[in-house]
Order: C-alpha cells, then sequence, then structure tokens
C-alpha cells in the first residue's frame, strides 16, 4: 500500500506533502481541487488520500462525499488536512462523512506520518472502522454542510468588524498625524537627499580610480546639500610645503586655481596647523593673507568655511566652501559638511594607495621577468649547445599563439613558461645534461625526469603557477607517447602543444657542435609527418601557414 492521492490547492503545500511522503517511499500524485482528485482516481485509484478542505470547484467535504457514494473509491481511506475548518464541528462533519482520519495543521512532521502510517496499517489489518453515518441521508448531510458554511461566515464576519473597527482607530491615528508627517515629510526628503548624495560619491569612491571626476562628483553635491556658491579641494603636498588645487566648483574666475598656494596662505595652513574646521565671516576675511583677500573680494564671497581632510590621522588637504551671500553656519550644516569631507579624504587616500598598489605591482613584475630571464639566460649558459635557443623559441611560441587567437593575458603566462622550459634540467647532473655521446637508458630515465623537476621548482610559486603548463608538458605528445604523465590529446594544455611544435623546429634547424641544422625543407615536412603523432593537427596546420608567410 504505497499510492497516496494529494488534492490541495496551494502548490506549496502539495510541494511539501510530496516532498514528505516521497521521502518515505509513498508514490505521490495531486490534484488542485475535488473534482480533478475524482476524475484521476477512478482512472488510478489510490491506496490513500489527503485531501484540504477550501478548494475551487469542489470543496474538500464535497469531494468526501462523492468518494463514499462511488462502490470503487469508498474503501479508500480518506484524511483531511486542514488549516481554515479546525473546529469541533467541522471534525465532526468530516468523521461523519467517512473520513478515517481529521489532521488540523499545523502539526509535525513525525506526528503526521504518525497519523498516516496508523490508517494504513489498520487498512492492512482490516481493523479501519468505518462511521455508522458515513452514508448518511443527503437532507443531513446538507444540514451540517451548510451549518458549518454559515459558521464559518459568522466567523469571517466577526473578523471584518474587528478589522473594521481597527481600520477606524487607524485612520482616526492617521488624521491626528497627518500634521506630523506634513512636517516630517521635508525633512526625510533632505535628508534622503544626503544619503542618496552619499551612496553616489561611496560608488564613485569605489568605482573609479580618477581622483579628479570623484572629487568634482563630491564637489557637484557639496554644492547642492550645502546650498554654497563656490567650493574647492586642496591638496596637501608633503614634500613642498605647498596646496594643489584639486577640484572647484563655482569660481567666476581660475584665479584661484592659479593661485598655487603655498602652506600658509589663506586659511588653508590655519586648518592643517589646528586640524579643525574653520567657519569666517565676511568681515574677518580681511585678516588672511592680501592675495587671499583679494581674490576673496573679486569673487564676491562673504562667508567661508573650510575643513581638514584626514583619514588614518593623516592630512591630505583641506575641503573650502564659499558663500556669496550671508550665511549662518548650524550645527546640522557643520556636521553634513564635516561628513563630506571625511568622503573626500577617503577618495584622495584610496586614489594615493591605488597608485602607490599600481607602482609597486609594475615594480614587482620587472623584478620577477628580470629573474625568469635571468634563470633562462642561466640555463643556456649552462648548456652552451643550446645558447640562444630559449629567446628564439619563445618569440616563435609567441607569434605561434597569436595566429591561434590566445589573448595577451595568456601570452605573458606562455611567455615566462617558455622562458622556464628547461628550468627542470637544473636538477639533472652535469655527467648526462652535457655528455657528448647518446645517453644509456639509466641516464635518459633520470633526463626525463627534468619535467617533474620543474613543477616541484615553480608549483610553489604562485606568480609562476599559470606558467607551469610549458616546462611540466612540452614533451607530452599528441598520441599519449610522450612524458612525464602521457598525457594524450587536449589533455594536455595549449599552451604545450603550441611550444612543442616551436621546440621541435628550432632544436632541428638549429646547428649542433655534431651536426648541421635541418634544411627549412626537411623541417617542414618532418611537422607535417608528426601532426596528429607529436604534435596537434590545428597547431600544426597554423604553424605551416606561419611559416610560409616568412
Amino acid at each position: 500500500m504505497n499510492k497516496i492521492l494529494i488534492v490541495d490547492d496551494h502548490e506549496q503545500n502539495i510541494y511539501l506533502l510530496k516532498a514528505l511522503l516521497g521521502g518515505h517511499g509513498y508514490q505521490v500524485t495531486e490534484a488542485t481541487n475535488g473534482a480533478a482528485a475524482l476524475a484521476l482516481a477512478r482512472v488510478n485509484p489510490p491506496d490513500l488520500i489527503i485531501s484540504d478542505i477550501l478548494m475551487p470547484v469542489m470543496d474538500g467535504f464535497s469531494l468526501c462525499q462523492e468518494w463514499k457514494r462511488d462502490e470503487r473509491l469508498k474503501n479508500i481511506p480518506f484524511v483531511f488536512y486542514t488549516a481554515t475548518y479546525t473546529d469541533p464541528q467541522d471534525e465532526e462533519l468530516a468523521l461523519s462523512l467517512g473520513a478515517a482520519r481529521f489532521i488540523v495543521k499545523p502539526v509535525e512532521t513525525e506526528v503526521f506520518m504518525s497519523l498516516i502510517e496508523g490508517v494504513i496499517a489498520e487498512v492492512e489489518s482490516g481493523s479501519l472502522a468505518v462511521h455508522p453515518d458515513s452514508l448518511q441521508e443527503e437532507a443531513t448531510y446538507y444540514r451540517m454542510y451548510n451549518e458549518t458554511l454559515v459558521r464559518k461566515l459568522e466567523d469571517k464576519m466577526l473578523e471584518l468588524e474587528k478589522a473594521n473597527h481597527m481600520l477606524g482607530k487607524e485612520v482616526l491615528e492617521r488624521q491626528r498625524a497627518e500634521g506630523e508627517i506634513t512636517r516630517l515629510f521635508e525633512e526625510s526628503q533632505r535628508r534622503l537627499r544626503q544619503v542618496e548624495a552619499l551612496h553616489s560619491i561611496d560608488l564613485a569612491i569605489s568605482t573609479s580610480m580618477d581622483l579628479h571626476l570623484t572629487l568634482n562628483i563630491l564637489l557637484q553635491h557639496v554644492e547642492s546639500l550645502l546650498n554654497v556658491d563656490a567650493g574647492d579641494i586642496l591638496l596637501l603636498m608633503p614634500n613642498s610645503q605647498q596646496f594643489d588645487f584639486s577640484a572647484g566648483r563655482g569660481f567666476r574666475t581660475n584665479s584661484m586655481e592659479r593661485a598655487g598656494s603655498r602652506l600658509g596662505a589663506g586659511y588653508a595652513r590655519r586648518i592643517v596647523l589646528e586640524r579643525r574646521t574653520l567657519v569666517i565671516p565676511g568681515d574677518l576675511v580681511a585678516r588672511a593673507d592680501r592675495e587671499f583677500s583679494t581674490l576673496y573680494q573679486q569673487e564676491g564671497f562673504s562667508a567661508y568655511a573650510g575643513v581638514p581632510l584626514i583619514v588614518k590621522g593623516q592630512i591630505k588637504g583641506v575641503l573650502e566652501v564659499y558663500h556669496r551671500s550671508i550665511h549662518r553656519s548650524e550645527p546640522e550644516w557643520l556636521h553634513l559638511l564635516e561628513t563630506l569631507a571625511g568622503q573626500a579624504a577617503i577618495a584622495i587616500d584610496n586614489a594615493q594607495l591605488f597608485r602607490d598598489l599600481q607602482q609597486s605591482n609594475f615594480e614587482l613584475a620587472l623584478a620577477y621577468d628580470a629573474t625568469i630571464a635571468g634563470w633562462s639566460r642561466a640555463m643556456d649558459l649552462r648548456d652552451k649547445e643550446t645558447e640562444g635557443h630559449t629567446q628564439r623559441v619563445t618569440n616563435l611560441t609567441l607569434r605561434l599563439a597569436r595566429t591561434l587567437g590566445i589573448g595577451d593575458a595568456q601570452l605573458i603566462h606562455i611567455r615566462h613558461g617558455a622562458l622556464l622550459h628547461d628550468i627542470g634540467k637544473m636538477g639533472v647532473p652535469d655527467n648526462i645534461l652535457l655528455k657528448p655521446d647518446q645517453l644509456t637508458a639509466e641516464e635518459w630515465e633520470k633526463m626525463m625526469k627534468h619535467p617533474g623537476f620543474a613543477y616541484e621548482m615553480l608549483s610553489s610559486i604562485r606568480y609562476l603557477q599559470p606558467a607551469l603548463d610549458i616546462p611540466y608538458c612540452h614533451h607530452e605528445k599528441w598520441d599519449g607517447s610522450g612524458y612525464p604523465r602521457g598525457l594524450k590529446g587536449h589533455e594536455i594544455p595549449i599552451a604545450a602543444r603550441i611550444f612543442a611544435v616551436a621546440d621541435v623546429w628550432d632544436a632541428i634547424t638549429s646547428d649542433r657542435p655534431y651536426r648541421k641544422g635541418w634544411s627549412k625543407e626537411a623541417a617542414l615536412e618532418y611537422i607535417r609527418e608528426q601532426s596528429a603523432k607529436y604534435f596537434d593537427p590545428e597547431v600544426v596546420e597554423r604553424f605551416l601557414e606561419l611559416i610560409s608567410n616568412e
């Protein structure tokens, strides 16, 4: 007994029941209303039905009545599972219709499965009791059914009355709050503009390393949020003890920018030295130095405020704002000015850190490249027979890789790998590596270990890990006969497949003390012959095109 029919118009309920029952080994079918369940059961009767009550088309009570009338279905146990009909009278009606169980949601899964398995056990043992009123009169059923519906309607009416009462209270409360809402609306809009501005500045700081662009965006928001007529950001240059006019808005002339103030001009020096916000009304500006006072008067300013740009305890510069009309700086205005100054300081610090990081990365990359080139040169010097081979084969590999559409980022790693392709030979003894005669089987076995030595040497160097394909795999062959791992076909990394062709070409066309290099025609014929054996056929095709165009 393992087929169960679930009837529920809520997809989530069906999903949960299917998962639960399916997890216990039952075969589950489903329907979304009583009519659909009857049609399905008459074609493929289940061993048990679990049904909701409140559903469209045909509800659970009507389904149960029709179920018990059907000669083929009436002995199949019917279980109600509901969260809506929870009164004792609802259970009484359900059981009177012949239901085996009436389960009210929510219920623990262990309890639910225990109830279902109890019904199944009673059916299998023949002890499932049939309610004496399960085949009741039509009039009795409709009376109880109508009583249930009326009771539910009365409950809903009471709930509606309560809701209406609560709604009335809420309306009164809202009416009383209208004045407060109106008062707060403009305040909230202003706050929202501030938040949006700060978010915009944060976005500019996090997505752009263009300091000039970021500071101009910040000054736009300073101008709109603080209602200032002009503003600028002066960067402090620690070594020269001068300010650099980094960004400005609202000035009628470029005199402020051209001033190129040294530390001490205007009020910037005082702000930096005292590390605090400075607010100056128009009649006190004359106390500043003559150049600043002249510029101030030319612009028609009446009030000035400046804030130090401090981040991590370091002063990065000064944010200055100007008014051309009388202005009184309220505490909230000053707080917002200092907040925006903090954003400016972060932007400047981020840009400087990024610039320093770029410089460090560039210097590190140069150092790595110099080290790699040095290792490569050391290998050539050790094996003078192949001197110059590394640089030639590296250049040819890069040219061939470009014809195959390899991107610039990967070309960097291919270059590194080509330069270090024989780095593993540092682990091969000189008496084997430099032996003029043919190697013995034992010596050749040691020589074949050099790709593994390369892997051991380079795999712990994170910077060179992407370049390992060539040093480790350049002796693998397309047909799987290579070493050290016997890789075959596309198992071999593309960088190693490209390098293998360039490496063999340079080796057979270069002069050695014990032989002359092959002719171009003989070498090309060998490359063609080894296609799909030693080499990747596609790489060979591109290589032949490359050489023929030279």
